[in-house]
Formats: C-alpha cells, sequence, structure tokens
C-alpha cells in the first residue's frame, strides 16, 4: 500500500464528481455508484485499475459522500434508488463504512445498498455489523475454489478459501443477499467457473433461495491502465454468451444476469457536460492522482477530471492549484466522465 493518502473532503477542494476512481459514478440509472477509497489489499494479475500498486490513495470524508448523494438522489427521484459500493480498491478498508451505510439509509428513496469485494477481510464480527446496518446485497469476487490457484490469480501467499467459504455460509444466515462473481479467464479457470456453479446449486439444495445466492460470471477485460494475466486473450461478448448458454443448459441454472435482474433501469442524470472529444478546456489542478503522471482537475465547483501529463513532474506542489489549458481526450457521456491530457 502507499505511505500517502490524500483525505478528500470539502476543504480538500477535489470534487465527487467526473472522475473515474473517486467520489459519485452516475450512469443514467437508479443505480448510484459510489467510491470512496482506492486502498487495496490485494494486487491481482487481472485487475483492470492496477489496484494495490498506486503511488497515492485517497479516502472520501463520509459527510462529504452524503451531501452529494443526497443531492444525486434528490435530482433522480426519491423511489428504487440502489447505492452500489465499486471502489477501484476493497470497500472493507473503508475506516467508516458502517456509520455511511448507517446514514444513507436516511436518505429518503434509498431501497438498496450493495457492495463489492474480495471478501477476505470478512469475519462474524464484521458480517454481525454488516447486517446491523442492514447492507442489502455482498458482491463477492471469488474466481476459483482452489487455494494455489487464487493465490496465483490475488499474487498473495495465503488466500484462504476455507475462511471464506465459511464466512459465505455464515452470511446466508444473515438478512444479507449474495452474488458470488467469479471472472471467466478463457483456458485459464474453465473447470473452476463449473466449481463454483456446483457450489451455488449445492448451497441452493441446502434451501437458499435463488434471491439469496446468485451467480454473476463476469467477462475478462484489459485495460490499458490495468494488469493482465499472460497468455489469457479476452474472447468475443458472442463467444462468452454462448458458453454462459451451454452452461446454463447443462446445470440447469440461470447464469445471465441483465438489468433487469438487478432492479436497474433508467433514470435522469444529475447533470450532462457540455463537452467533447478534443476540445479545449481551461482547469485548475487541485491534486494528485494516483500516479506521478495523474492529477485530479477541477472543471467547475461541482466536477473534477482526470489530467495525463506526457511526463512526471519532479516539483509536483508547484503544478498543484496551476490553471492550465487541456486537451479532453475521453468524454463519456453516459456516465459524464471526462479525461484531458497535457503536456509539460
Amino acid at each position: 500500500m502507499s505511505s500517502e493518502i490524500i483525505y478528500v473532503d470539502q476543504k480538500s477542494g477535489i470534487p465527487l464528481y467526473g472522475i473515474d476512481f473517486l467520489g459519485i459514478i452516475d450512469r443514467g440509472t437508479n443505480v448510484i455508484e459510489v467510491k470512496p477509497i482506492t486502498l487495496c489489499n490485494l494486487k491481482c494479475k487481472y485487475c483492470f485499475v492496477s489496484a494495490g500498486d498506486y503511488d497515492t490513495n485517497f479516502i472520501v470524508d463520509p459527510k462529504y459522500l452524503l451531501e452529494k448523494i443526497e443531492e444525486v438522489v434528490s435530482a433522480k427521484g426519491r423511489y428504487k434508488i440502489e447505492i452500489h459500493f465499486a471502489p477501484y480498491g476493497e470497500i472493507l478498508l473503508y475506516p467508516k463504512f458502517t456509520y455511511l451505510v448507517k446514514e444513507l439509509w436516511k436518505i429518503k428513496g434509498i431501497d438498496t445498498i450493495s457492495m463489492q469485494t474480495n471478501g477476505l477481510l470478512l469475519n462474524k464480527e464484521l458480517i454481525n455489523q454488516l447486517e446491523e446496518v442492514a447492507i442489502s446485497r455482498i458482491n463477492v469476487s471469488l474466481n476459483t475454489l482452489n487455494r494455489e490457484k487464487a493465490n496465483f490469480f490475488c499474487s498473495c501467499e495465503n488466500y484462504n478459501i476455507d475462511d471464506l467459504t465459511k464466512n459465505i455460509l455464515y452470511l446466508l444466515d444473515t438478512k444479507i443477499n449474495i452474488l458470488i462473481a467469479p471472472v471467466w479467464f478463457p483456458g485459464e479457470n474453465d473447470d473452476d467457473i463449473e466449481d463454483i456453479i456446483k457450489y451455488i446449486i449445492d448451497l441452493r439444495n441446502l434451501g437458499y433461495s435463488k434471491g439469496k445466492i446468485q451467480i454473476g460470471i463476469q467477462k475478462y477485460l484489459i485495460y490499458k491502465t490495468g494488469r493482465k494475466l499472460k497468455k489469457i486473450r479476452p474472447k468475443s461478448w458472442d463467444y462468452f454468451y454462448n458458453q454462459l448458454s451451454k452452461l446454463e443448459k447443462q446445470y440447469d441454472i440461470k447464469l445471465k444476469l441483465g438489468p433487469k435482474d438487478f432492479g436497474i433501469h433508467k433514470r435522469n442524470t444529475v447533470a450532462s457536460l457540455n463537452v467533447k472529444k478534443n476540445d479545449i478546456i481551461r482547469l485548475q489542478i487541485i491534486s494528485k492522482g494516483r500516479w506521478k503522471k495523474e492529477f485530479i482537475g477541477k472543471f467547475n465547483n461541482n466536477y473534477g477530471l482526470k489530467v495525463l501529463l506526457n511526463r512526471p513532474i519532479i516539483q509536483t506542489e508547484k503544478f498543484i492549484q496551476r490553471e492550465i489549458n487541456a486537451k479532453i481526450i475521453k468524454a463519456n457521456y453516459r456516465d459524464n466522465i471526462l479525461t484531458a491530457s497535457f503536456s509539460i
């Protein structure tokens, strides 16, 4: 883990909209994606955002988040809102997570609070706390039931699969629903995916409902900023879904999950930015980013963006607070995420 952590609150001046790895992501649905932390306890070989290796990490003040989430819920409509914690890191490292969840339930319109985790930090005491604050669903990343393979995928020496499966059993006897979410690495964990399917079926045969324990197989994707499994190449989406169809027939289990399975539907976005690719915009550098060539720029009082430099800056403190003209290289209109470049 990084030795430097930036605490993001109102005084920091770092906006919580517009940055892919931090704050709040609005994808135009009833689901509000929240990213309050970048720290991670693993350095998985396949991580698409290279979590666990950042030069600088971030933790967002819960009161700052609550204020902004209240704004988003109000704009979207106060009904059937889901808050989904999906950080570029491990949510269970967030120091005030249970406090944040408890306070979120006070916002009118929220009826689901879900989270993603690798699950390795779970224990009975923590599960009891999560049940007490009424977490709705926990998505557990689990790519294999084989300890040696798990150690390999996650670059660790002691991936305790026995403890994890015991904690999943303990979770099943709480009010919290579970989604097991393995990533399918073609040619690498094919048998493991089938083992996990059988594992889910065995749990359901013990009397746990389809809603209580689900499986959501994820397609392996490669990103420029992520780590990659050597010699493993992603297959096409058609191939992926064809394989899922075959497994559905073989095991008589639903594997192709979509928005309707989680009650996801279109909803108003908070705002639409009038910015497009190749635009030159004026912005203020407000903070370091995760990497030596990455900074956070402030577009206006509410929106930030990533700014990528062509080379690292030795004296970063002189660059922060500087106003620059940067070129937009990515403008994702679906979720208002912006990335700009600047040459020094």
